[in-house]
């Protein structure tokens, strides 16, 4: 994937893993907050050496955070120390404005300051495919979802999902069925603790042929705004987003919603009973593009190559 120069951008975005992670250790400074004080101060760097009157004033702090941000300046040598002995166990951390950082990724509102990676990013996985769905999913939508990873896997995508339990789980797996099928597993916790537990061993085997990675530290435990927050990296690193199979409260129409906002092609597999028929029907509603459940996999290749123009909501078959 290409990524930004390094150094401060227009925006303020400025590369360094070190800062990034000293501002990440902050109580209440998420990566909207991280990435406006960037702006403010310059880079990262500078916004941890300013004082508490300046984090209050220009930075707009409160005195809790503040006191956090001389905290962890206090404590850089050993967020220097924990980043080395990440290093040492195969996790990367890649700072916006560092090279290779995904562009992609720059499409979005709120880009992750910091991503860890397990494995490797390469070039070539900017030509991503998200393969979602529920993880209570039926035995024809798994069966469907282990096709099309594996099909466009062969084809030269990387399959971008979520490591989650049904549809994302076989996703991947048919991705690393291809002969050199590459696929990228987007976390919700830390990539030291893989969720759900019995993916454990498939996350090691992405991060052979891919790599697994997470906007949150090593350590962190799922959860719901993790999630969430997960779902609009796995969108912005994709060329398409296929929902395989949803019902109306799956996390996987966040990841639409998210296509949409970033103009990426959106797919939904049409669903005519429930519980997915509520599902696709909000997909409808986001402009999904209809893909039946047979459709030639050369036509969708096809489709995601031209892009998102012209906006025909003609059906695959």
């Amino acid at each position: 994937m290409s990524g930004m120069s390094s150094g401060i951008d227009e925006q303020g975005r400025g590369g360094g893993a070190l800062w990034w992670a000293a501002l990440q250790q902050v109580e209440g400074v998420g990566a909207a907050t991280m990435l406006r004080l960037a702006r403010v101060f310059g880079s990262a760097e500078a916004a941890l050496a300013a004082t508490c009157e300046e984090l209050m004033g220009r930075g707009g702090l409160s005195r809790e955070q503040a006191a956090g941000m001389a905290a962890s300046a206090r404590a850089l040598p050993a967020r220097r120390s924990e980043i080395e002995a990440l290093e040492q166990q195969g996790i990367r951390l890649l700072a916006i404005g560092d090279p290779g950082y995904p562009a992609e990724l720059l499409d979005l509102r709120s880009p992750p300051p910091l991503l860890y990676v397990r494995g490797m990013l390469t070039e070539e996985d900017g030509r991503g495919v998200a393969v979602v769905g529920t993880r209570e999913a039926s035995r024809e939508g798994a069966r469907l979802a282990r096709r099309l990873g594996r099909g466009l896997a062969e084809r030269g995508f990387t399959i971008v999902s979520g490591l989650a339990r049904g549809i994302d789980t076989a996703g991947h797996r048919g991705a690393l069925q291809a002969k050199e099928g590459r696929t990228v597993a987007v976390l919700g916790c830390g990539v030291q603790h893989v969720y759900p537990p019995e993916n454990g061993l498939l996350a090691a085997k992405i991060a052979r042929r891919g790599c697994v990675l997470a906007e949150v530290p090593p350590h962190t435990e799922v959860h719901r705004r993790h999630l969430l927050a997960r779902d609009r990296l796995q969108a912005a690193l994709s060329r398409a987003v296929i929902v395989v199979q949803a019902h109306g409260k799956c996390g996987s129409l966040v990841t639409a919603r998210h296509a949409v906002r970033c103009g990426r092609l959106l797919y939904g597999v049409a669903w005519e009973r429930e519980p997915f028929a509520e599902g696709w029907e909000r997909l409808q509603a986001l402009g999904a593009r209809r893909l039946e459940a047979g459709a030639n996999l050369d036509e969708i290749v096809a489709a995601i190559e031209r892009g998102p123009d012209p906006p025909s909501q003609e059906p695959l078959r």
